[in-house]
């Protein structure tokens, strides 16, 4: 699993979120089910609103709860938040950033447990309390070579 280290200050998303329940990992089918219902004129002005690092469309975990968390389909932007968007601020964070590839879901939701289980643990790092990011590039997402990155924010481990 291919990972590089990036620094970015502050900045923030806009887009549309919904809350995602962990119970029996309700999560892993709501999420591609909001990915599947988002238009394709939200998708576009997402595009529009994007200009900052990771740019493009993101899918964002945050504010996470004992039973969930929002999950955003969102952009990095310095631009002012339309009508029917919401924004949320990010703090200025260290990302671990893995370079996924293959086919939505199973490859995104892959490199989450892999990166939780294998990576954290031995790295040095801890998670920081900071949503993490998947960056979604142009293409078929179906595709077996799809790629797609996930951001982990990440502070040095305190052992």
């Amino acid at each position: 699993m291919k990972c590089r280290m990036v620094k970015l200050d502050a900045f923030s998303v806009v887009g549309v979120k919904e809350f995602m329940s962990t119970a029996n990992d309700a999560n892993l089918q709501n999420i591609p089910k909001m990915w599947d219902a988002v238009s394709e004129e939200t998708l576009g002005a997402l595009q529009e609103l994007s200009d900052l690092e990771p740019a493009g469309v993101l899918g964002v975990c945050g504010n996470a709860h004992d039973d969930g968390f929002a999950y955003w389909i969102a952009a990095a932007t310095t631009k002012k938040c339309p009508v029917g968007f919401e924004k949320f601020d990010i703090p200025a964070s260290e990302w671990a950033v893995f370079e996924v590839i293959g086919a939505m879901p199973d490859a995104i939701q892959s490199a989450y447990k892999q990166v939780f289980s294998e990576w954290l643990p031995k790295s040095g790092y801890e998670h920081a309390n900071v949503p993490d990011i998947e960056w979604y590039a142009d293409g078929d997402t179906c595709a077996d070579d799809y790629r797609s990155e996930l951001w982990l924010p990440v502070v040095m481990s305190n052992e």
